[in-house]
């Protein structure tokens, strides 16, 4: 899943760094880590699906390094 923040697109690809809540088996709420085309990467809650985060809250993205 691409997400444009600040100017930038950030590819969150399915880096699950943590799960907060699972609602059944192909719903979960989760800390995703993405990466923009710089190697920049953020942090963010979103949806995952067992497979992809199909999800982004945008107000919840961080850059983290």
């Amino acid at each position: 899943m691409v997400v444009d923040f600040n100017g930038k697109k950030v590819y969150f690809n399915g880096e699950i760094n943590d799960i907060f809540d699972t609602h059944g088996p192909y719903c979960m709420e989760v800390e995703a880590i993405g990466e923009d085309d710089d190697g920049i990467e953020y942090s963010a809650i979103g949806t995952y699906d067992g497979e992809d985060i199909t999800e982004i809250e945008e107000d919840t993205i961080e850059c983290i390094g």
